[in-house]
């Protein structure tokens, strides 16, 4: 696989790799609440990262399809397109495994939704809360939220990147199904890291207003994950009280162990996985192994299911 370097400086895109969308197939009968043995936080704070991921990979579908008629190169065009189909699946997959899975914890759909819908629905709307912007800042407004595309990409790469080499839930364990839907979206994270960043640089590529939105990208992603986990633990009446609260220290320690054995990131990861987008020779296709992704994803139970599936119904038609 080429460098960066040496790619022409006439290439848009720099994916050199086959990118296209995979359909996935999940059974939600038997997951447990506690999907990762003896540790309910771990569990709740991946778990709530679907409702995130639902309403935001829509959004970024939206803002993607927003640019469309602004892209001058063919591949990547193509790639975007190809990123946006894959996102719509991921949104989907986490949707499904919402209403199938969580739903009958007792876990509550509209309040968990309510926080990401303000904030990827409402504020960061083409008409932000109901006001109608000014002709003269609306391709400003694209541009920002383009950005913020890229930059949360750069988050969803490097977790994808943590997962794929550091937490290896099943191995240790953990539940096959919802251990599936997480890595099989990571790794597909990894794969398309490249796209978001390579359409900002061809629509803009403007250090400043990157920078600047991952100033405020990086705490309100830390903030998302934070309350969205203490949501989740608040309706867990299995877990230490202590844990069940932001306001306590045993919210915090048990983060802490989490990311000690690798289950998920510790506290302080998403403000210090930022600090490479300030670079500026900072470039996504560094971030992680798009060898190793590609690896997960033929082998997920989850894509060889809906394969196995499609060539079923097609031989029967």
């Amino acid at each position: 696989m080429n460098a960066i370097s040496n790619f022409s400086t006439h290439n848009a895109s720099t994916v050199t790799w086959p990118l296209f969308p995979r359909q996935v197939q999940f059974d939600w009968q038997h997951s447990p609440f506690h999907w990762i043995p003896n540790d309910p936080f771990a569990s709740h704070w991946i778990n709530h990262f679907s409702f995130s991921l639902v309403r935001g990979e829509y959004f970024f579908c939206r803002t993607f399809n927003k640019a469309l008629p602004e892209i001058r190169d063919e591949k990547m065009l193509a790639d975007v397109k190809t990123f946006i189909r894959q996102e719509a699946i991921h949104a989907q997959a986490h949707k499904e495994s919402i209403e199938q899975y969580l739903q009958k914890y007792g876990v509550d759909i509209e309040a968990n939704y309510a926080r990401v819908v303000q904030l990827f629905d409402k504020l960061l709307a083409d008409k932000p809360l109901g006001y109608e912007l000014p002709k003269a800042l609306r391709k400003e407004w694209l541009l920002i939220r383009v950005a913020l595309v890229a930059a949360a990409e750069h988050f969803t790469a490097g977790f994808g990147h943590y997962v794929l080499c550091n937490s290896h839930w099943e191995a240790r364990g953990a539940d096959p199904m919802v251990s599936d839907l997480f890595t099989w979206h990571s790794a597909e994270e990894v794969e398309h890291r490249t796209v978001a960043y390579d359409l900002y640089q061809h629509l803009s590529g403007n250090y400043l207003r990157r920078s600047l939105v991952m100033l405020a990208v990086a705490p309100m992603l830390t903030y998302l994950m934070a309350a969205g986990a203490e949501q989740l633990a608040q309706v867990d009446h299995d877990m230490p009280k202590d844990q069940r609260s932001m306001k306590s220290i045993g919210f915090w320690r048990a983060w802490r162990d989490s990311a000690k054995e690798y289950r998920v990131p510790g506290p302080t990861w998403f403000l210090t996985k930022s600090l490479s987008f300030f670079k500026p020779s900072y470039h996504p296709y560094y971030e992680a192994s798009t060898e190793l992704a590609v690896n997960y994803i033929n082998q997920s139970p989850a894509v060889l299911a809906a394969q196995q599936h499609t060539t079923t119904v097609e031989l029967s038609a």
